[in-house]
């Protein structure tokens, strides 16, 4: 039914005006006090063999919403009523952005892929942060919720520290992990931020402000080894 009617039906429409769409969607639904426990009641019983304890926090399964789907946090409630064990949101930014020009999110029906060059398009960490704050009420906090921090695109390289630890100090009452996102290839230089000297500027700053100790990932190109920065 999804192959022959459902998929061709929505592949008419823009890719980014979907993800729009979906987005808003799990929004309603997870505030929603009738669609909360229909959601749940879909999913199946926890088996306990999936269980996974990582940098002192506990997920349920392997099974997570990657960072690029929600950016701007809007329907964190709704991700663990679909049954997600963790969800990433991001990535963020210091300051509002509108990422690259349109068209910027394209099908590849062949691969059964998605090519993605939104650029980090977000609202930035002050309005996340307020965003958070209102997800706040109806989140299930045994769900571990990341937040993926990114450079400013206009925020010079040299000044790539403070930027990361202005969002990482406005968005730290809400994250339970963080990633430094240092391998999009959308945002021009980023990945120099992957030298030795400019990724442990970073995280030196970051863990400065990290009162809690809460853990904090690094998010590198594919193509490139821990050698290379060790």
């Amino acid at each position: 039914m999804y192959r022959r009617t459902l998929r061709p039906w929505l592949f008419r429409y823009d890719p980014e005006d979907l993800h729009r769409l979906t987005v808003a969607t799990a929004s309603y639904l997870g505030r929603s006090p009738i669609a909360r426990p229909l959601l749940r009641a879909w999913q199946p019983d926890p088996d306990r063999r999936l269980h996974q304890s990582l940098w002192g926090l506990e997920f349920g399964h392997p099974l997570g919403l990657a960072a690029g789907f929600d950016k701007n946090a809007e329907a964190i409630a709704a991700w663990s009523q679909l049954g997600f064990a963790f969800a990433e949101i991001g990535t963020v930014t210091a300051k509002a952005q509108g990422g690259n020009p349109l068209p910027r999110l394209f099908r590849l029906p062949d691969d059964a892929a998605v090519l993605n060059r939104m650029g980090f398009n977000n609202r930035g960490a002050e309005a996340v942060a307020a965003q958070l704050a209102v997800e706040e009420k109806t989140r299930d906090r045994a769900m571990p919720l990341g937040i993926n921090l990114g450079k400013s695109k206009v925020t010079p390289l040299p000044e790539a520290a403070a930027d990361y630890a202005f969002s990482f100090e406005r968005l730290y009452p809400f994250g339970d992990y963080f990633v430094v996102n240092v391998s999009s290839p959308n945002t021009p230089g980023l990945r120099e931020l992957q030298a030795k000297a400019s990724l442990q500027e970073i995280l030196e700053r970051l863990q400065a402000r990290n009162r809690d100790r809460k853990p904090i990932l690094v998010k590198i190109a594919p193509d490139l080894s821990w050698t290379e920065i060790d």
